[in-house]
């Protein structure tokens, strides 16, 4: 049973690091909250099932496709949206953001209906790991996740284009005086941001339903993750994910219902202690 639980703690807290590593890469550099995060996710989640089941195409090819199609949707959000309203007060920046998540979401019912879609799991069977059982699309899950956490880390920390992230992250002034563009830092790591959340929901297709809905759970585990991990920190990301993946799959299966409410103590308990989380330092990308 431990076993088992552990194994399906891991799955799910891998792919919280993958939805919550884009909204905290996006608060480094622009120090918004991005609240169309979620809708990214549902997005991806939906471009996944037309092009699977619709379109016909394969599984990988329609997650790649998926997660650049909402990649350039989170370039125009931030060119269109965002950008104007960034010299000015935060105020009308943030009622924007969250008109657009209204806005998003209230497309997506229109285009897509209410009900429930189903993505047909493309892979089937399952793996015994001694007494635990983990089916084969979980593992995939869990490859897949991981592979993508490995990749954002070897770009942020590897890359020039990472390196000029962090540096806007860390002193935007400094970071212009060496001639790195604060437009262009802004316009990729919303870029990225999308698609990683895009990511997440075509990840999780097949295992949930689909609908237009799916986006307010994602932001809020992801609001969750980052506050834990602390804002703008990709390590404390990681860490905070991971958190919230063993406290969910350990509480669900001994706590029951109970789990519900941990994830708001651990909050409020951490932000007590450590206001700006786990790994969070102000105005900073931790290493």
């Amino acid at each position: 049973m431990i076993i088992q639980v552990t194994l399906n703690s891991l799955v799910l807290g891998l792919t919280y690091v993958l939805m919550a590593s884009g909204l905290t890469l996006v608060f480094g550099i622009m120090r918004i909250v991005n609240f169309t995060h979620g809708q990214m996710y549902m997005f991806g989640a939906f471009s996944l099932y037309y092009l699977t089941e619709l379109a016909g195409l394969g599984y990988f090819p329609s997650f790649a496709i998926s997660c650049g199609l909402i990649a350039i949707l989170g370039v125009l959000i931030e060119r269109g949206l965002i950008r104007p309203f960034m010299k000015g007060p935060s105020v009308p920046l943030l009622t924007v953001i969250l008109g657009g998540l209204v806005f998003l979401e209230g497309a997506a019912s229109f285009l897509f209906g209410e009900l429930d879609r189903a993505v047909q799991a493309p892979f089937t069977g399952i793996v015994r790991l001694g007494p635990a059982i983990l089916p084969i699309e979980r593992i995939v899950v869990m490859v897949t996740a991981l592979a993508i956490i490995i990749f954002l880390y070897w770009f942020i920390f590897r890359t020039k284009e990472g390196t000029a992230i962090r540096a806007v992250a860390q002193e935007r002034y400094a970071a212009r005086l060496q001639g790195i563009s604060i437009d262009r830092c802004s316009m990729l790591v919303m870029a990225i941001g999308s698609a990683l959340a895009a990511a997440a929901g075509s990840i999780l297709a097949p295992i949930f339903m689909v609908n237009p809905y799916i986006g307010g759970t994602a932001l809020f585990k992801a609001l969750i993750i980052i506050t834990l991990g602390g804002m703008g920190s990709i390590t404390g990301c990681a860490l905070g994910g991971l958190i919230l993946g063993f406290i969910e799959g350990l509480g669900y299966a001994y706590l029951g219902v109970w789990t519900e409410i941990i994830g708001f103590i651990l909050v409020i308990i951490i932000l007590l202690i450590r206001p700006q989380g786990l790994l969070g330092l102000p105005y900073e990308i931790a290493h």
